[in-house]
């Protein structure tokens, strides 16, 4: 993120611009948002085999695609095609409840980057240091209890609405670098 922003301040091509801004808005949906996606359809996917119920193509393709136009709502066109994404998902069959994790990181680094690219001085210090002592404690203690101390709970809405204000920025820039070319 912090790269990111970084090139985006050293460019004044639009098109480069705006081909790096869409970039960061894949890399959001991706990593955070198709994530949560995996992982709701993971749970629900292992739902269904603890109550009993036969696991099929057909059932884990229609578990993924009702969750797929629950995520997407009315923004996209859908193609039957996507409801058996789930198959080529490896994390599903090798590492199961992993891509969770994908989610979680993205989100707890969004929060942690708005204290460091704040406005307010003492905040960019805060992060930096914050940040820098999570770097620092490595592997000392679990990773929760780490991030609470660099200043990210997981379990508050604080770090997914991180997402959304980065994603709602990367957005904005974006319609603005169209419309000055």
């Amino acid at each position: 993120m912090l790269f990111f922003d970084y090139k985006l301040s050293r460019t004044a091509d639009q098109r480069e611009r705006i081909v790096l801004l869409q970039h960061a808005i894949d890399d959001i949906v991706g990593t955070f948002y198709r994530q949560c996606l995996f992982a709701d359809y993971e749970l629900q996917a292992h739902r269904l085999a603890e109550q009993g119920e036969p696991i099929t193509a057909d059932t884990l393709s229609r578990v993924y695609f009702d969750l797929f136009k629950a995520y997407h709502g009315d923004s996209m066109t859908y193609d039957d095609s996507a409801q058996i994404t789930w198959a080529r998902v490896p994390h599903f069959f090798g590492s199961p409840y992993y891509v969770y994790q994908y989610a979680t990181c993205y989100a707890s680094s969004a929060q942690l980057i708005q204290k460091i690219t704040s406005e307010n001085i003492d905040e960019q210090r805060e992060g930096v240091e914050r940040f820098l002592d999570l770097l620092r404690a490595g592997g000392s203690d679990y990773p929760m209890n780490l991030l609470k101390r660099a200043g990210v709970d997981l379990s508050t809405p604080a770090p997914p609405e991180a997402v959304v204000r980065q994603l709602d920025k990367r957005v904005t820039q974006l319609e603005q670098e169209i419309e000055r070319l």
